[in-house]
Protein backbone atom coordinates (compact mmCIF):
# COMPACT_ATOMS: atom_id res chain seq x y z
CA UNK A 1 0.00 0.00 0.00
CA UNK A 2 1.34 3.44 -0.92
CA UNK A 3 0.06 6.94 -0.33
CA UNK A 4 -1.29 8.38 2.91
CA UNK A 5 -4.61 10.18 3.21
CA UNK A 6 -4.31 13.61 4.73
CA UNK A 7 -8.03 14.37 4.79
CA UNK A 8 -10.93 12.68 6.52
CA UNK A 9 -12.71 10.06 4.43
CA UNK A 10 -16.46 9.70 4.91
CA UNK A 11 -17.22 7.13 2.20
CA UNK A 12 -15.56 4.29 0.29
CA UNK A 13 -16.65 3.74 -3.31
CA UNK A 14 -15.60 0.52 -5.00
CA UNK A 15 -15.35 -0.81 -8.53
CA UNK A 16 -16.64 -4.35 -9.24
CA UNK A 17 -14.71 -5.97 -12.10
CA UNK A 18 -11.14 -6.62 -10.97
CA UNK A 19 -11.94 -5.70 -7.37
CA UNK A 20 -14.56 -8.32 -6.49
CA UNK A 21 -14.72 -10.52 -9.57
CA UNK A 22 -12.82 -11.42 -12.73
CA UNK A 23 -14.03 -13.46 -15.72
CA UNK A 24 -14.83 -17.09 -14.91
CA UNK A 25 -12.65 -19.62 -16.78
CA UNK A 26 -15.70 -21.74 -17.65
CA UNK A 27 -17.32 -19.44 -20.22
CA UNK A 28 -13.90 -18.41 -21.53
CA UNK A 29 -12.87 -22.03 -22.09
CA UNK A 30 -16.23 -22.82 -23.71
CA UNK A 31 -15.90 -19.92 -26.14
CA UNK A 32 -12.48 -21.08 -27.32
CA UNK A 33 -13.03 -24.85 -27.31
CA UNK A 34 -14.82 -25.10 -30.73
CA UNK A 35 -11.58 -24.02 -32.40
CA UNK A 36 -9.42 -26.34 -30.31
CA UNK A 37 -7.92 -23.49 -28.31
CA UNK A 38 -7.05 -24.43 -24.73
CA UNK A 39 -6.30 -22.17 -21.79
CA UNK A 40 -4.84 -22.65 -18.34
CA UNK A 41 -7.75 -21.90 -15.96
CA UNK A 42 -5.35 -21.45 -13.05
CA UNK A 43 -4.08 -18.26 -14.70
CA UNK A 44 -7.49 -16.56 -14.90
CA UNK A 45 -7.05 -14.04 -12.09
CA UNK A 46 -3.52 -12.97 -13.05
CA UNK A 47 -4.55 -12.83 -16.72
CA UNK A 48 -7.19 -10.22 -15.93
CA UNK A 49 -4.68 -7.86 -14.33
CA UNK A 50 -2.17 -8.38 -17.12
CA UNK A 51 -4.93 -7.50 -19.57
CA UNK A 52 -5.96 -4.43 -17.58
CA UNK A 53 -2.36 -3.21 -17.80
CA UNK A 54 -2.48 -3.64 -21.59
CA UNK A 55 -5.76 -1.72 -21.72
CA UNK A 56 -4.25 1.14 -19.74
CA UNK A 57 -1.30 1.29 -22.14
CA UNK A 58 -3.36 0.89 -25.33
CA UNK A 59 -3.17 3.90 -27.66
CA UNK A 60 -5.54 2.65 -30.39
CA UNK A 61 -8.43 5.06 -31.08
CA UNK A 62 -10.91 2.22 -30.50
CA UNK A 63 -9.10 0.62 -27.57
CA UNK A 64 -12.23 -1.07 -26.16
CA UNK A 65 -12.23 -4.78 -25.55
CA UNK A 66 -9.69 -5.78 -28.21
CA UNK A 67 -6.57 -4.60 -26.34
CA UNK A 68 -7.78 -6.22 -23.14
CA UNK A 69 -8.81 -9.52 -24.74
CA UNK A 70 -5.65 -10.04 -26.79
CA UNK A 71 -3.52 -9.60 -23.68
CA UNK A 72 -5.97 -11.71 -21.65
CA UNK A 73 -5.68 -14.59 -24.14
CA UNK A 74 -1.87 -14.41 -24.19
CA UNK A 75 -1.74 -14.45 -20.39
CA UNK A 76 -4.00 -17.52 -20.37
CA UNK A 77 -1.44 -19.39 -22.45
CA UNK A 78 -2.96 -19.05 -25.94
CA UNK A 79 -0.26 -19.66 -28.55
CA UNK A 80 0.70 -16.87 -30.98
CA UNK A 81 -0.77 -18.69 -33.98
CA UNK A 82 -4.16 -18.93 -32.23
CA UNK A 83 -4.19 -15.42 -30.79
CA UNK A 84 -6.22 -13.67 -33.51
CA UNK A 85 -8.87 -16.41 -33.55
CA UNK A 86 -9.03 -16.45 -29.74
CA UNK A 87 -9.43 -12.67 -29.57
CA UNK A 88 -12.29 -12.81 -32.10
CA UNK A 89 -14.01 -15.58 -30.13
CA UNK A 90 -13.66 -13.66 -26.88
CA UNK A 91 -14.99 -10.50 -28.50
CA UNK A 92 -18.13 -12.46 -29.34
CA UNK A 93 -18.37 -13.69 -25.74
CA UNK A 94 -17.95 -10.15 -24.42
CA UNK A 95 -20.98 -8.96 -26.43
CA UNK A 96 -23.18 -11.20 -24.29
CA UNK A 97 -24.56 -10.09 -20.89
CA UNK A 98 -21.82 -10.05 -18.27
CA UNK A 99 -24.01 -11.56 -15.54
CA UNK A 100 -22.82 -15.15 -16.11
CA UNK A 101 -19.24 -14.30 -17.05
CA UNK A 102 -17.78 -12.11 -14.27
CA UNK A 103 -18.23 -14.60 -11.44
CA UNK A 104 -14.71 -15.66 -10.37
CA UNK A 105 -14.15 -14.13 -6.93
CA UNK A 106 -11.07 -12.05 -6.16
CA UNK A 107 -9.63 -13.60 -2.98
CA UNK A 108 -10.47 -11.73 0.21
CA UNK A 109 -12.47 -8.87 -1.32
CA UNK A 110 -15.94 -10.04 -0.30
CA UNK A 111 -14.86 -10.50 3.33
CA UNK A 112 -13.10 -7.12 3.35
CA UNK A 113 -16.26 -5.42 2.09
CA UNK A 114 -18.38 -6.99 4.81
CA UNK A 115 -15.87 -5.89 7.45
CA UNK A 116 -15.95 -2.30 6.15
CA UNK A 117 -19.75 -2.22 6.28
CA UNK A 118 -19.94 -3.88 9.69
CA UNK A 119 -17.46 -1.32 11.03
CA UNK A 120 -19.99 1.37 10.16
CA UNK A 121 -18.36 2.86 7.06
CA UNK A 122 -20.43 4.32 4.24
CA UNK A 123 -19.78 2.12 1.20
CA UNK A 124 -21.05 2.41 -2.38
CA UNK A 125 -20.41 0.60 -5.67
CA UNK A 126 -19.58 2.19 -9.04
CA UNK A 127 -19.10 0.01 -12.11
CA UNK A 128 -18.93 0.37 -15.88
CA UNK A 129 -21.33 -2.43 -16.71
CA UNK A 130 -24.21 -3.43 -18.96
CA UNK A 131 -27.11 -2.93 -16.59
CA UNK A 132 -26.69 -6.25 -14.78
CA UNK A 133 -24.17 -5.40 -12.07
CA UNK A 134 -26.71 -4.95 -9.26
CA UNK A 135 -28.29 -8.34 -10.00
CA UNK A 136 -24.84 -9.89 -10.34
CA UNK A 137 -23.64 -8.61 -6.96
CA UNK A 138 -26.81 -9.83 -5.26
CA UNK A 139 -26.68 -13.24 -6.96
CA UNK A 140 -23.06 -13.76 -5.94
CA UNK A 141 -23.77 -12.75 -2.34
CA UNK A 142 -21.30 -9.86 -2.48
CA UNK A 143 -23.56 -6.92 -1.67
CA UNK A 144 -26.89 -5.24 -2.27
CA UNK A 145 -28.78 -2.13 -1.27
CA UNK A 146 -30.95 -3.14 1.68
CA UNK A 147 -31.44 -6.64 3.04
CA UNK A 148 -29.87 -9.68 1.42
CA UNK A 149 -27.17 -12.31 1.73
CA UNK A 150 -24.35 -9.90 0.91
CA UNK A 151 -23.08 -6.79 2.66
CA UNK A 152 -25.63 -3.93 2.68
CA UNK A 153 -24.19 -0.96 0.78
CA UNK A 154 -25.62 2.53 0.40
CA UNK A 155 -25.77 2.72 -3.41
CA UNK A 156 -24.90 0.74 -6.55
CA UNK A 157 -24.27 2.70 -9.75
CA UNK A 158 -24.15 0.85 -13.08
CA UNK A 159 -22.96 2.99 -15.99
CA UNK A 160 -25.65 1.66 -18.35
CA UNK A 161 -28.39 2.45 -15.86
CA UNK A 162 -26.99 5.89 -15.03
CA UNK A 163 -26.26 6.70 -18.68
CA UNK A 164 -22.71 7.90 -17.97
CA UNK A 165 -19.54 5.80 -17.86
CA UNK A 166 -16.14 6.15 -16.24
CA UNK A 167 -13.84 8.02 -16.64
CA UNK A 168 -16.45 10.78 -16.98
CA UNK A 169 -16.37 12.62 -13.63
CA UNK A 170 -20.15 13.00 -13.70
CA UNK A 171 -20.76 9.37 -12.77
CA UNK A 172 -18.52 9.77 -9.73
CA UNK A 173 -20.46 12.90 -8.78
CA UNK A 174 -23.69 10.94 -9.26
CA UNK A 175 -22.57 8.45 -6.61
CA UNK A 176 -21.34 11.15 -4.23
CA UNK A 177 -24.70 12.89 -4.46
CA UNK A 178 -26.59 9.61 -3.98
CA UNK A 179 -24.78 8.90 -0.71
CA UNK A 180 -24.68 12.52 0.46
CA UNK A 181 -20.88 12.77 0.71
CA UNK A 182 -18.68 15.44 -0.87
CA UNK A 183 -16.36 14.07 -3.59
CA UNK A 184 -13.23 15.13 -1.69
CA UNK A 185 -14.36 13.00 1.27
CA UNK A 186 -14.68 9.86 -0.90
CA UNK A 187 -12.03 7.19 -1.41
CA UNK A 188 -12.34 5.25 -4.67
CA UNK A 189 -10.80 1.85 -5.49
CA UNK A 190 -10.64 0.46 -9.03
CA UNK A 191 -8.36 -1.76 -11.10
CA UNK A 192 -7.55 0.53 -14.05
CA UNK A 193 -5.63 3.75 -14.41
CA UNK A 194 -7.53 4.87 -17.52
CA UNK A 195 -11.05 4.61 -16.13
CA UNK A 196 -10.68 4.48 -12.37
CA UNK A 197 -7.66 6.43 -11.17
CA UNK A 198 -7.90 9.25 -13.70
CA UNK A 199 -11.69 9.42 -13.62
CA UNK A 200 -11.89 9.47 -9.83
CA UNK A 201 -9.15 12.07 -9.56
CA UNK A 202 -10.87 14.34 -12.09
CA UNK A 203 -14.04 14.06 -9.99
CA UNK A 204 -12.21 15.11 -6.82
CA UNK A 205 -12.18 11.64 -5.24
CA UNK A 206 -9.11 10.07 -3.64
CA UNK A 207 -8.22 7.22 -6.08
CA UNK A 208 -6.43 4.00 -5.17
CA UNK A 209 -5.35 1.54 -7.84
CA UNK A 210 -6.27 -2.06 -6.98
CA UNK A 211 -3.20 -3.93 -8.23
CA UNK A 212 -2.82 -7.21 -6.31
CA UNK A 213 0.16 -8.45 -8.34
CA UNK A 214 2.08 -5.19 -8.51
CA UNK A 215 1.87 -5.00 -12.30
CA UNK A 216 1.19 -1.28 -12.79
CA UNK A 217 3.68 0.35 -15.15
CA UNK A 218 1.87 3.64 -15.53
CA UNK A 219 3.92 6.84 -15.47
CA UNK A 220 1.08 8.47 -13.56
CA UNK A 221 1.89 8.79 -9.86
CA UNK A 222 -0.90 7.26 -7.78
CA UNK A 223 -1.26 5.02 -4.71
CA UNK A 224 -1.85 1.28 -4.97
CA UNK A 225 -3.56 -1.45 -2.96
CA UNK A 226 -2.64 -5.13 -3.01
CA UNK A 227 -5.88 -6.16 -1.27
CA UNK A 228 -9.20 -4.64 -0.32
CA UNK A 229 -8.43 -5.38 3.33
CA UNK A 230 -5.97 -2.46 3.24
CA UNK A 231 -8.83 0.01 2.81
CA UNK A 232 -9.94 -0.41 6.43
CA UNK A 233 -6.65 0.94 7.77
CA UNK A 234 -6.71 3.86 5.33
CA UNK A 235 -10.15 4.94 6.48
CA UNK A 236 -9.27 4.50 10.14
CA UNK A 237 -6.10 6.57 9.75
CA UNK A 238 -7.99 9.34 7.94
CA UNK A 239 -10.55 9.66 10.72
CA UNK A 240 -8.08 9.42 13.61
Amino acid sequence: MTGELRQQIDAVVLDVGGVFVVPHPGPVSAALAPHGIRIDPARIELAHYVAVGALDECSCPDFGHACYLAAFARALGVEAHDLERATDDLLMLWTQPSLGRWTWHVPGSRDALRQLVEAGHTVAILSNSDGTVEAQLRELGICQVGAGHGAPVCAIADSTVVGIAKPDPRIFHHVAEAIGVAPDRCLYVGDTVRYDVLGARAAGFHPYHFDPHGLCRSSDAHPHLRSLAEVASLVEISSA
